[in-house]
């Protein structure tokens, strides 16, 4: 049972609209920030660096509206202004769906019908309108009668132009979920958006069964459902991808001869190592002269640190691995190579950077994704270089396997 409404009766809208709005600019906002002050986004460069862009903005955009929706950010915005001529409730004329209006400050001086009302109590014919129903504009009817009642579900008698319109939450959507497939992958992303779509069903129902429809306990489960969802989804998917794989028997057959069958083991990931004399022996030989002359042509000194800022070199360059040596050595079939080979598999030129000594002593052993700083004097790794040489080493290994099984067909 609903308190009855009434002419004079208040209408309010909330800050859905406005919430994400502000939810867009604060995380472009923050994205720009971010990047000012240097911190470093791992995907940075061309198409990924957009898509993470678009993943902070529509992940805020989402916050930015749920919080704007939530009860203590409703305001009044208008009254109930026409009413039943011969029912009255209170000695105020009864409010009806379909026929009666309010004044809604967000609207000007356009009257916005009651769009909803009782299901089971009509008042001349349409449905009594009562707290808790909503106008054309989405407006909600906040306060009514204190001591009649209306029951019954909710009926809509005419459409509701959403706070937030469909075509924004659809721009917002085609962000988050463009940048989930620029960041992972199509089936990740269409994975992830049904988890969401599952998960933000079930919190809202939960929520509206425990709390009440349209509580704001409700909107946090949904929006908590839907994230939780998305994300269990998408790394299920991603687990999943990567040990499973589905195989057709047969020609001419649609799903009735799809298999699921377990990934071979990765050959990149089948590692069995060198012994440690022999690393030794090719440690000796790796970079070469002419690697270490090639890094160094045509190269004026002194000059500003691209891996250390605020460094300057000034003594020549050492020829660094960009994928190291020991995950080359570990490679499938590198310890099956001649030495000869072995040697030719790790001055692979393409493999090497210049860095300075003082960046190379800093790195060692250490791949670039786990050096991180210098820190003799606290110097942290410029980004832009950390993530160009973690891109890098991700182009270069399957390339190197490739070499190491080229010249293993060739023996």
């Amino acid at each position: 049972m609903t308190s009855a409404a009434r002419v004079g009766d208040p209408i309010e809208h909330s800050e859905a609209l406005n919430g994400l709005l502000l939810g867009l600019a604060v995380g472009a906002a923050a994205v720009v920030v971010a990047a000012a002050v240097g911190v470093s986004i791992v995907a940075s460069g061309g198409l990924a660096a957009v898509a993470v862009v678009g993943a902070v903005v529509s992940l805020s955009a989402g916050v930015g509206e749920l919080i704007g929706s939530l009860s203590y950010c409703t305001n009044t915005a208008g009254h109930i202004s026409k009413g039943s001529s011969n029912v009255f409730i209170n000695g105020r004329p009864a409010a009806r769906a379909h026929l009666d209006t309010a004044e809604c400050d967000k609207h000007g001086q356009v009257p916005q019908v009651i769009a909803e009302g009782s299901s089971t109590v009509y008042i001349n014919g349409q449905p009594a309108a009562r707290v808790g129903d909503r106008t054309i504009c989405d407006g909600k009817i906040s306060a009514g009668s204190d001591n009649v009642y209306i029951g019954g579900e909710t009926e809509q008698t005419d459409d509701i132009n959403p706070e937030v319109p469909g075509w924004l939450h659809g721009v917002v959507l085609g962000i988050g979920f463009g940048s989930a497939v620029v960041l992972t992958s199509w089936a990740t992303a269409i994975v992830g958006f049904i988890g969401g779509a599952v998960g933000g069903y079930g919190g809202g129902v939960i929520g509206g069964r425990r709390y009440g429809e349209g509580s704001d306990e409700q909107k946090v489960m949904a929006f908590g459902g839907a994230f939780i969802g998305g994300s269990l989804a998408g790394k299920g998917q991603q687990w999943f991808d990567s040990r499973y794989e589905f195989k057709t028997q047969g020609l001419g057959s649609l799903f009735g001869n799809i298999k699921v069958s377990k990934k071979p083991a990765s050959p990149i990931e089948n590692r069995v190592g060198i012994s440690s004399e022999l690393y030794k022996e090719l440690r000796a030989k790796t970079p070469s002269t002419t690697i270490r002359k090639m890094v160094n042509k045509n190269v004026a000194l002194p000059m500003d640190d691209p891996a250390l800022p605020g460094m300057t070199i000034t003594k020549p360059l050492h020829a660094d691995h960009i994928v190291p040596m020991k995950q080359i050595t570990e490679m499938d079939g590198f310890a099956r190579l001649t030495f000869e080979d072995q040697v030719s598999v790790l001055n692979y030129k393409p493999n090497f950077i210049d860095l300075s000594e003082v960046a190379n002593t800093s790195k060692g052993t250490k791949s670039f994704a786990d050096w991180s700083i210098y820190k003799k004097i606290g110097i942290d790794v410029d980004p832009q270089f950390k993530a160009s040489m973690i891109k890098r080493t991700a182009e270069l290994e399957p390339e190197l396997q490739q070499h190491i099984y080229t010249l293993l067909e060739k023996k």
